[in-house]
């Protein structure tokens, strides 16, 4: 896309130039670029990982940095499991992986301790998902600048950067962005190949089967797809190898036969893309190979979604005809093609070196048995979400009605924008629909439907003020501040209260509904109250025409602080009663040499294991030090009686403590010491044995 084109795509409102047709279109995206990396990079490395996600997935990216082993993945953690990790796809670990790389930690050779003593942990793992969280920014405004305004493009950006559950997992080391973050672009570029009517005919260069299109669209569509695919057959090709026997002897098969289909599409896709005579089917291209990128990051819904939400726009507006210009026909089968080649060739290579043993964990137990049958985590139906949606959407919630009702009943002159308006509310629909027909639901689990719902409300908000339409936004308030006050309410009846925000990305509610007991010094109750009533001011201040516009400006400034509030003070203020990272760097503080072991009694959260990079399993088994499920009280004093005049640490819940002590030998339970125990759940403690 050039920014000539974008220009003249984008006009100025009616009512005058705003701030933002002012500049250029490359200005506008370095803005939205800026404003997302502003938001979500600042202090993202400056508290520890949460149990179990980030912590379980970063385990999993270490052993493949350590391995060097790009193709399988390994958790081998804990008795409860096998030693291979296969309930996820590979993105996450592959990015994950790059960032250790970049940031030299768990490679082969590297001191013991690093990844619970170093602050660059954190930043590592961290920071390739807040890029994906910016990359669905980038794809939201585009689409909507292109067909609405610059000014709905840079509002529905917003509203959905700072919706507390984006934000939150934006900032998680844990697969969710990893496949919102691709598919949330694929389904920006399908819609502006869909509905954009520029259908100029693109200019080439070269002669005969040598001609291609000059037009930086076609030489992106190169480049997105040997960035994304020329890495994976290269990997496969080299580390996969099977052994065969063949006229009596043994012969290896290394992967490069295996990934030979590839090899031959992916010639096949490139003679497609120089074919090429217009944008659209390029923009199509991109979109399917981020499709399958998607895959690569959650599994099937990442190609699922986006197919569910484009047929339910075109069966819902009946405008299959839209798929007969431009190339856009045969364009939709190269696009299958090219999503296949960048999703499949992992899958393939992990059946042939692992069976289909994976591929009944991977898609019959964590797709089919969580979608069907239901698996561990919540039970619900249709109004599950709707609560998690409450404050996971501050401060928007309370313009969400008004927007919504808005959508489908109010009809814009303008084609272009109706269009845009009914993908948002059906992107919002679909996904939130598809999410609770699966019998298995955890909170998170509605993210894929944020930016449709972003969308709608940023659109919303740049009629309001192309308008100055002062009664709607006075109706929109009437609905919206009692529900901001009833939200409100939930969120500081206690002081436990804001514990919500944390089940947004993690899963504590699933064993205790009322969460963890809450450390008395955490109260953020004075500033969510501040927070709400800023917001419910600037709602209100919109119902006014005079101030429409400052009070749209206040509300966006007051996202931006809420968002800063929450992930650079809340995380950072709880994070050292949630995560082990503290309590583990007390360990290796204190202990003297390698000797001085860590037991790990009945922990399954994942923390330990990263922190102490796995030290306690891995090695013989008569001398691991994780104490877990049955026989663990009888194993561990076994291990105590094999290793006495030793001095060791433990690391344990503190509800067990008095227990822990008395598995020591009676006359060295004196020597045992509490070193930490800031943490709300584990504890640290030493003893002579």
């Amino acid at each position: 896309m050039t920014q000539t084109e974008n220009q003249t795509t984008s006009p100025a409102p009616p009512g005058g130039a705003s701030f933002f047709d002012r500049l250029s279109e490359r200005q506008m995206t370095l803005l939205v670029i800026a404003v997302g990396l502003l938001l979500y990079i600042p202090l993202a490395g400056t508290y520890g990982l949460w149990d179990p996600w980030e912590t379980h997935y970063s385990e999993v990216a270490r052993q493949m940095t350590k391995r060097g082993d790009f193709i399988s993945l390994w958790w081998p953690g804990s008795p409860r499991d096998a030693d291979v990790f296969w309930s996820k796809p590979v993105l996450t670990f592959w990015i994950m992986s790059i960032g250790m790389h970049i940031a030299r930690i768990g490679l082969p050779g590297n001191d013991p301790g690093e990844m619970a003593l170093l602050s660059r942990t954190e930043w590592a793992v961290r920071v390739p998902f807040c890029l994906f969280g910016v990359l669905a920014m980038w794809g939201v405004y585009m689409v909507v600048a292109r067909f609405v305004s610059r000014r709905a493009g840079f509002l529905s950006a917003l509203v959905m950067a700072t919706c507390p559950m984006f934000s939150l997992v934006a900032r998680q080391a844990m697969t969710d962005m990893a496949f919102v973050g691709p598919m949330t672009m694929a389904l920006a570029l399908g819609a502006i190949a869909l509905l954009d009517d520029k259908d100029e005919v693109l200019p080439r260069r070269g002669r005969g089967f040598w001609s291609y299109p000059h037009h930086p669209a076609f030489f992106t569509t190169v480049g997105v797809f040997l960035l994304l695919v020329l890495p994976q057959l290269i990997v496969d090709s080299v580390q996969l190898k099977v052994k065969m026997a063949f006229g009596g002897r043994e012969l290896i098969m290394y992967g490069a036969v295996a990934m030979i289909p590839y090899y031959i599409g992916s010639v096949a896709f490139l003679w497609f893309c120089m074919r090429a005579r217009y944008r659209a089917p390029l923009y199509l291209y991109i979109a399917a190979m981020l499709c399958g990128v998607a895959v690569l990051g959650k599994g099937l819904a990442g190609a699922g979604l986006p197919i569910i939400v484009f047929c339910a726009y075109l069966l819902f507006t009946w405008n299959w005809k839209r798929l007969r210009r431009a190339q856009l026909l045969p364009a939709v089968v190269v696009s299958a093609l090219v999503m296949v080649i960048v999703a499949v060739p992992w899958f393939h290579a992990m059946v042939i070196r692992h069976g289909w043993a994976f591929w009944n964990e991977m898609f019959g137990d964590n797709h089919w048995r969580r979608m069907m049958l239901g698996r561990h985590g919540d039970r619900g139906s249709f109004e599950y979400f709707l609560r998690e949606l409450g404050y996971g959407m501050l401060p928007w919630v309370a313009l969400a009605p008004a927007a919504l009702a808005d959508m489908v009943m109010r009809k814009v002159d303008d084609a272009r924008k109706q269009s845009i308006y009914w993908l948002g509310g059906i992107w919002f629909v679909a996904g939130y629909a598809l999410v609770s027909l699966s019998m298995t639901k955890f909170h998170h689990y509605v993210l894929p439907a944020i930016p449709g719902l972003a969308i709608v409300i940023g659109c919303f908000l740049d009629d309001l003020l192309l308008r100055k339409d002062a009664r709607r936004a006075w109706l929109a308030a009437l609905v919206g501040v009692p529900l901001l006050g009833v939200i409100f309410a939930d969120l500081v009846a206690a002081r436990n209260s804001a514990q919500k925000f944390l089940w947004l990305f993690s899963y504590d509610y699933v064993h205790s509904p009322t969460g963890r007991p809450w450390p008395n010094q955490l109260d953020f109750r004075t500033g969510l109250t501040v927070i709400v009533i800023l917001i419910g001011l600037a709602t209100l201040a919109m119902a006014w025409k005079k101030v429409l516009r400052y009070g749209v400006v206040a509300l966006c400034l007051t996202s931006v602080l809420l968002t800063y509030y929450l992930l650079d003070v809340f995380m950072r203020d709880v994070a050292p009663y949630w995560s082990q990272k503290e309590t583990l760097a007390e360990y290796y503080r204190h202990r003297k040499s390698p000797d001085e072991k860590l037991l790990a009694y009945t922990m399954y959260w994942r923390g330990e294991t990263f922190y102490s990079e796995n030290e306690i399993y891995e090695g013989p088994k008569e001398e691991r030090t994780v104490f877990d499920q049955d026989g663990a009280d009888e194993q561990m004093k076994d291990w105590i009686a094999n290793h006495r005049g030793r001095r060791v640490f433990i690391l344990y819940e503190r509800g067990r403590q008095s227990h822990v002590q008395q598995l020591l030998p009676e006359e060295k339970r004196s020597s045992f010491k509490v070193l930490y125990e800031k943490n709300n759940k584990f504890s640290l403690a030493e003893a002579q044995i």
